[in-house]
């Protein structure tokens, strides 16, 4: 299965909130309300095989946590609360977040051209902007359009051959004129990320995010890795679980290559909700900025967070992803101080679509019409 998101991924991508207000949704009976969502998941557990964790924290206290399903079919192992699963595109959070903490340190302006710190792109490339790759504006076209992906996925890539499975290719538009998801966009800025600090992506990850907050159970997906906990993925074939197709996990490289803990992800909201833990207030108003050209209905795209007022009329940031076996989605309320984190490793279920019904009984409103 090629590294993408789910069509309705597009319309539930992610998370992380800046804003601190105290919550406005009222006082519900949280013990009565979360056996029943507990009811819920584990019907939806029994008829739609949901497997993964769930965590729903409320002014900045987790408020219910919980596994669900399967970790291992073949050996008969359940999902804990600290079972490791792929986060798929919740890793573009990441990925912007270095972008700026480069900036803050003054090793780049996201306005700069990428040519500035690449070498060798088309010419087709060369006006274009940090921003842009950021933002989803660029035109570049998203790699797993290429026929070759398919085998790629197998063989493992470095992020230049996977940024020429597409380089001869003509952009999709103007850049900064549309918005058009490109996971191409995110393993430019891994090697951006790498060509200014000198590591790895997944070194100044750990140096700047992991480790500084505390995400032991967190890093870059590797299937010679040994990893304690780890979920098998899986997907529904004729209305049986089976085993997820296998992808080398250097293929999306910081367009999604880290897994992660429902725990670990909650943290990572919480810090950057924090002011100053991670992120200065100029670098967060940009991340949460709503850019009028990264428009994609009637929702914004900022660096690596969608931002929604179309879900019970509350400002949203999100985040959904999707990759072989996988499925993930992380939804922050800001002004409710309300956060919810689902990741399950079945590719065909829509986390995102949970999310909202947690929601919607969390805030008393009915779910938001599907598109």
């Amino acid at each position: 299965m090629a590294f993408q998101l789910p069509s309705s991924a597009l319309r539930a991508l992610i998370l992380c909130g800046v804003i601190s207000a105290a919550s406005s949704f009222g006082q519900v009976d949280r013990s009565k309300l979360f056996d029943k969502e507990d009811a819920y998941i584990r019907a939806e557990v029994a008829s739609h095989f949901f497997r993964g964790a769930v965590l729903v924290g409320i002014d900045g206290k987790i408020a219910f946590e919980k596994a669900y399903g399967s970790g291992d079919e073949e050996w008969g192992t359940n999902n804990t609360v600290h079972t490791k699963f792929r986060i798929a595109s919740l890793g573009k959070q990441f990925t912007g977040a270095c972008i700026l903490l480069l900036q803050e340190r003054g090793l780049l302006n996201v306005h700069d051209p990428i040519s500035r710190y690449l070498s060798g792109l088309p010419q087709a490339w060369q006006a274009i902007t940090i921003h842009h790759l950021l933002t989803h504006t660029s035109g570049i076209p998203n790699y797993t359009s290429s026929p070759e992906i398919a085998r790629i996925n197998r063989t493992g890539a470095t992020p230049q051959q996977m940024i020429e499975l597409v380089a001869d290719k003509p952009l999709d538009f103007t850049p900064g004129t549309k918005w058009n998801y490109s996971n191409t966009g995110y393993i430019l800025l891994g090697m951006i990320i790498e060509k200014i600090s000198g590591l790895s992506y997944y070194e100044f990850v750990k140096k700047n995010i992991l480790d500084p907050l505390g995400m032991m159970n967190s890093g870059y997906d590797r299937a010679t890795d040994i990893i304690k906990e780890r979920a098998s993925g899986y997907q529904i074939i004729d209305g049986h679980v089976a085993n997820a197709d296998f992808i080398d996990m250097s293929v999306p490289f910081a367009a999604g290559d880290i897994y992660s803990t429902v725990e670990d992800m909650y943290r990572w909201n919480e810090a950057l909700a924090e002011d100053g833990r991670l992120l200065s207030a100029e670098s967060r108003k940009q991340m949460f900025t709503e850019y009028p050209e990264a428009t994609h209905e009637g929702q914004h795209y900022g660096y690596g967070v969608v931002i929604s007022r179309l879900k019970f009329g509350r400002l949203l940031y999100y985040h959904g992803g999707g990759i072989s076996g996988f499925a993930s989605s992380l939804q922050r309320y800001p002004n409710d101080r309300v956060s919810i984190v689902i990741l399950s490793n079945l590719e065909t279920y829509q986390p995102w679509e949970l999310g909202d019904r947690i929601a919607s009984d969390l805030f008393g409103q009915p779910l938001p019409t599907r598109h």
